[in-house]
């Protein structure tokens, strides 16, 4: 068993991080910063950022979730897999779709010509589009682009199931957050052979503004999520109620 405790501690011996009130917004920035951090070196901006993800890393390890404590809710503040950004809060979430939402909630109604949007979307993303195979997902039911995330986002929604795909690019923030109850548990998997993260529990996605706080109108309800990132592209099945469910359509992407 891991000391976590010991070990995060000796790690903060080798390691300037910010403090204060916007500690986690100031961590993240440093995270995916492109440059050097002013006044650094670059040598000692990129072992600083290398110390902070083993940080992070060897917190998930040992734990399996994302923490819940009061004092600790800033590590999940900044916690993300690929486009995605995961925060908690212990206020109700929003209930009221937004005017501009976020697309792809599971169980939209079949469009016309659906492969036909499909070749459509493969021209309008900068990324290969990868579907699930007939047997696990049925029928294409309808296709959307979404081109407020630099790179594209689509979203395959299929009769049970959602598959979003969302370009994924290290340099910027983040464009996307899910928003989680207090108590929520994230449960780290792998997912094809990539770190991963399943979220049972009902939750709200929505995208960031230039300031990383969320856009109330892009706000909509989320069920049970499977979310991982994969050679530049973040993958996200919804609608699915168990982990073996969306593992499975997972398996099958091609």
């Amino acid at each position: 068993m891991i000391d976590l405790e010991r070990a995060l501690g000796d790690l903060a011996d080798h390691l300037d991080y910010p403090t204060g009130e916007h500690a986690a917004e100031a961590l993240r920035r440093l995270l995916v910063a492109p440059g050097p951090v002013p006044g650094r070196s670059i040598a000692r901006t990129r072992r600083a950022r290398a110390l902070l993800v083993a940080a992070a890393v060897l917190a998930l390890v040992a734990t399996g979730v994302v923490a819940i404590a009061p004092a600790r809710h800033a590590v999940a503040d900044w916690l993300g897999i690929g486009a995605v950004e995961i925060r908690r809060t212990d206020r109700p979430l929003p209930t009221a779709p937004g005017n501009n939402p976020v697309p792809g909630s599971p169980g939209s109604a079949p469009a016309v010509n659906a492969e036909t949007r499909l070749a459509a979307a493969r021209q309008a993303v900068q990324f290969r589009i990868v579907v699930p195979s007939a047997a696990a997902a049925g029928g294409l039911a309808d296709v959307e682009v979404d081109h407020r995330v630099p790179g594209g986002l689509v979203a395959l929604s299929y009769t049970r199931f959602t598959v979003v795909e969302i370009a994924t690019d290290p340099t910027q923030s983040m464009p996307l957050f899910k928003l989680l109850p207090a108590d929520a548990r994230v449960q780290n998997v792998r997912v094809n052979g990539q770190a991963g993260a399943w979220i049972a529990a009902t939750h709200v996605i929505g995208y960031l503004d230039r300031s990383g706080e969320f856009a109330r109108d892009t706000v909509r309800r989320s069920g049970p999520v499977l979310l991982w990132e994969r050679a530049g592209v973040t993958y996200r099945i919804e609608g699915l109620s168990s982990l073996a469910a969306a593992q499975s359509v997972a398996a099958t992407l091609r």
